[in-house]
C-alpha cells in the first residue's frame, strides 16, 4: 500500500477534499489565528499567533507522514475547513478537524468528511491505529468522535493552559483500531 494515495483528492457526498502544501496551508489557516473561539477549539489556545508562530505550531504537511486537505464544498471554491492526518510510529495516525466557516457548523460536515477520511486512510496506508486528542471542553468533538467509534482511552489532566482565559484544560485520548472500524461499517451496511 502506498502512502501516495493520501494526498489525492477524495470526495464525499458533499465536499471535495482538497489536497493543500505547507503554503497553502497556512495562507488558508493562518487568517483564522484571528479568530479567538474557532482557534481556541481547533488548538486549544486564543492566544494571538504571529505568522511565524502559527507556521511552527500549525500542521505542516509533507504528503509522506503529514497530510492536509481543505474542505470545499461542492460547487464552491473556498474551503469552510481543513482535515490533517500525521502518520509516526507503529501505524498509527493522528487526526484533526477545523470547520472555521461557522455557517458549517452543526451541519454533519465532521462526520461526512472524517468518515471518509478514515475509509481512505484504511483502504490505502498499512495504518492500524487513528487517534485524536480534545480539549475537554471541546464537547462537539467528543461527541463527533464517539458518534464514529472512537474510544476514549485517556485524560491528560491540566495539560493545555490558554493565556487569554487563564483557564487549564484537560486533553482527553480517543482512538479507534482499523478491525473496530472495518467491523462497524459492516454493520452500518447491515
Amino acid at each position: 500500500m502506498g502512502r501516495h494515495a493520501l494526498r489525492a483528492r477524495i470526495e464525499s457526498e458533499r465536499f471535495d477534499l482538497v489536497p493543500l502544501n505547507v503554503w497553502q496551508t497556512f495562507r488558508l489557516t493562518y487568517p483564522w489565528t484571528r479568530d479567538a473561539e474557532f482557534i481556541a477549539s481547533f488548538s486549544g489556545s486564543g492566544a494571538p499567533r504571529s505568522p511565524r508562530k502559527w507556521y511552527r505550531e500549525m500542521i505542516r504537511p509533507n504528503n509522506k507522514t503529514r497530510f492536509v486537505h481543505g474542505i470545499v464544498p461542492r460547487g464552491e471554491s473556498a474551503p469552510i475547513g481543513v482535515h490533517s492526518m500525521s502518520i509516526y510510529g507503529y501505524r498509527s495516525c493522528r487526526l484533526g478537524i477545523g470547520i472555521q466557516d461557522r455557517s458549517w457548523w452543526g451541519k454533519g460536515v465532521v462526520q461526512e468528511v472524517r468518515t471518509r477520511l478514515i475509509d481512505h486512510v484504511f483502504e490505502h496506508s498499512d495504518v492500524e491505529r487513528l487517534h485524536a486528542q480534545v480539549v475537554g471542553r471541546n464537547l462537539p468533538s467528543v461527541f463527533n468522535y464517539q458518534k464514529l467509534g472512537f474510544a476514549h482511552v485517556g485524560t491528560m489532566h491540566r495539560s493545555k493552559f490558554d493565556p487569554v482565559t487563564g483557564q487549564v484544560h484537560d486533553m482527553l485520548i480517543f482512538e479507534i483500531f482499523r478491525d473496530e472500524w472495518m467491523k462497524r461499517k459492516a454493520e452500518r451496511r447491515g
